[in-house]
Formats: structure tokens, sequence, C-alpha cells
């Protein structure tokens, strides 16, 4: 096969040392199918790997360099040996985790908890090259096709509705009138808010500290309400600031128009931050749920379990997503989810160093930075 371009790729050797270099282009083995990739989001963890050097305690060294990328929608340009299910010419939107498919937690459909996972663009039993290249191979049956009118920029946003679909519609399931609240207004936390919508939320209330966010929530799912949250002073007790914030945001909202238990059902944390997780707790109704998608660097180191007790809140953590692309795919083609105007921000390839200070960087107006050949 004559390639038209070379396999450029965003590889990472420390903190902040991100190189543009080129790298050789794999053939498919049995099972595989061979991907050109035309789009690729800029993820939270991925900003994490190029500012820290690493994830959590997986760090970065100069002698293991890793590529970046997992959010990334591409076309089919090799079929491996025993792929029945794709044809050269298919655009699809590549998951970008692969379990072991032997594990009981694999076998049971929990993929995502395997202990063996490889996942693009991590460190974890790595490094696992992601999808910041021009040409890669993946396992045939993790690589989605895409609807006719699906474009690769959102056919890339496909993975973190996917996190929401997960959430919203296998975690916590939610029921046709609820009323829910999520809290962080960035990629996750808008299309937490719009899978809530789509799978029968009555109501939905949308939180964030940043007034430009709040901004595009309102536009991008018309009917929502918006609240600005304060940041709590650093010297004030983590559970007296959330007892008062949740009350002041269910009297300076719609819901306090609602008897207390038509309050809030679901707590949707998208940020990961301490004091909004704790405040999530105080928020949920008595006999409600909260719904941890964010990971934030250490979590909550006090939690009010007395309120968890006595009000038999629900915690649940909510990790990645498992067989939840199909239903992600098909909601953006019935039209049940949009995703317009989400991408606000797109580099070539070559750029992308450009693209990851921007990202980090996140001026007003910035909510999904992507990278490809668009």
């Amino acid at each position: 096969m004559v390639y038209q371009q070379e396999n450029l790729a965003a590889v990472l050797y420390a903190k902040h040392d991100l190189r543009m270099e080129p790298v050789p282009i794999e053939a498919p083995k049995r099972g595989e199918v061979q991907v050109n990739i035309r789009a690729t989001g800029i993820c939270g963890s991925d900003l994490h790997y190029y500012h820290d050097g690493g994830l959590g305690s997986m760090l970065m060294t100069p002698d293991k360099p890793m590529i970046l990328g997992h959010e990334a929608a591409g076309i089919v340009t090799q079929i491996g040996e025993d792929v029945h299910n794709l044809k050269v010419g298919d655009r699809v939107a590549i998951e970008p985790g692969e379990g072991c498919q032997s594990c009981s937690y694999c076998k049971e459909g929990r993929y995502n908890l395997c202990g063996q996972m490889k996942f693009r663009g991590s460190l974890r039993r790595g490094p696992n090259h992601g999808t910041l290249r021009r040409y890669a191979c993946f396992p045939a049956y993790l690589c989605h096709k895409m609807p006719d009118n699906m474009s690769y920029q959102d056919g890339a946003l496909i993975e973190p509705l996917a996190v929401a679909v997960h959430a919203v519609s296998i975690r916590t399931q939610v029921r046709p009138g609820s009323t829910v609240a999520v809290i962080g207004a960035g990629p996750v936390g808008l299309l937490t808010a719009a899978t809530a919508y789509a799978t029968g939320a009555g109501s939905c209330i949308i939180m964030d500290i940043d007034a430009s966010r709040l901004s595009f929530a309102s536009k991008y799912l018309p009917g929502i309400e918006t609240l600005q949250l304060p940041i709590k002073p650093r010297e004030e007790d983590l559970l007296d600031w959330s007892m008062a914030q949740a009350s002041s945001i269910i009297q300076s909202t719609s819901l306090a128009n609602k008897k207390e238990e038509d309050q809030v059902d679901i707590v949707y944390e998208c940020t990961g931050v301490e004091s909004c997780i704790s405040l999530s707790v105080f928020l949920a109704r008595r006999g409600g749920k909260v719904m941890l998608i964010g990971m934030g660097n250490k979590g909550c180191t006090l939690m009010p379990t007395d309120i968890l007790t006595t009000r038999e809140v629900d915690i649940f953590g909510n990790f990645r997503y498992a067989n939840s692309y199909p239903k992600a795919i098909e909601l953006v083609e019935k039209k049940k989810i949009k995703l317009d105007g989400l991408v606000t921000h797109q580099f070539p390839l070559e750029n992308a160093l450009e693209a990851f200070k921007h990202a980090q960087a996140a001026p007003k107006g910035t909510i999904k930075v992507e990278i490809g050949d668009f």
C-alpha cells in the first residue's frame, strides 16, 4: 500500500516535552484493522501527562516515550485476517480500551474493570501508544461504524459521550421525569446533562465556577438551568461550606418550588474537586444518588458519612465505559443528542504542541480542542 503522508505522531518524553516524530506504520494483525486517524480530542488525562509528566503515580521516563491521545475517529485503510465486520473505507469511532477477554469482569461485560486493561495513551501496563498519529492498528471489535452523516470531529466525541452514557444509562439508570444536577460544565458535564435529558430526565441544573461555560451550556441545552458556584475559601470548614452551599442552591433555583422528596434525584459530579464531591452529598435528596465521574488528584478526604447514612444517599463510581459506544452513536444518529459546537478549536496534527498549550491555558470560550487531518 502506498501512503500519501508519513506517520507523524505526537510523542511525549517528559512533562512539556512533546515532540512531533515519524513512527513506523504497522500492518494489521489477525483480528485487527489499520485506521487512518482523522481526529483526536484532547482529554483531561492527556493534559495531566503533558503538564505533569504523568498521571497520579504513573510517571513518564525518557527511555519509554508515549504517543498521547485516546478520543479518536478515522477511516479503515487495511483489514487483517478474520475481520468480517468492517471493510476498507468504513469510517469508525475507536474505542481505546482493550480488556483481556478472559477474566470474570470481561466475561460479564464489565471489561472497563479488567485488571489487564490496555488503554491507549496510558502508562498503565504500558506505555500504550495513543491515537495522535496518522495510522494505527486496533482490534476490529473496538472500531464502531459511524453513520454517514457523522463527521470525524463528532466521531472523536463519542468517547466522552460514552462516559456519560455509562454513568447515566447503565450505572444510575435515570428514570423518566427525574430531577438531576450536574457539577462541572466541561465536555463530560455537558454530555452528561445531554444524556440525562435524552434518557428521560425532566429537569436539570448544571453548575460551574466559570460563567462562560455556563453561558455555553444555556445555548447548547436550551431550557437547562444554570448556576455559578463560588470557590470554597481555604479557611472555611469543608462540611460547613458544603451544607451551606447545598441550601443556597436549593433556595436560589427552581428546586425551591419542589417538595424535598421531589428535589435532586441524582447528582453527577464531573470535576473531581473535593469541595464539589462533598457538596454533592448534601445536594442529593433523601434516598437520592451521587455519581462520581470526575477524577481529581486525591479525591475527598472528609466524607459526611452521617449524611450518607441517615439520608440513605447512594454513592456510585464511574470508570470509563463498557458496551456504551453503540448507544452513544445511536443517540447522536437519532438526534437525541447534538454535538454541534462542543469542538471550539481545531489544530492540524503538525501543530499538536500548539493545541496542547491552548488546551492547557483554556482561554475563555474553550470547550473541546481536537487535533487531526479534518
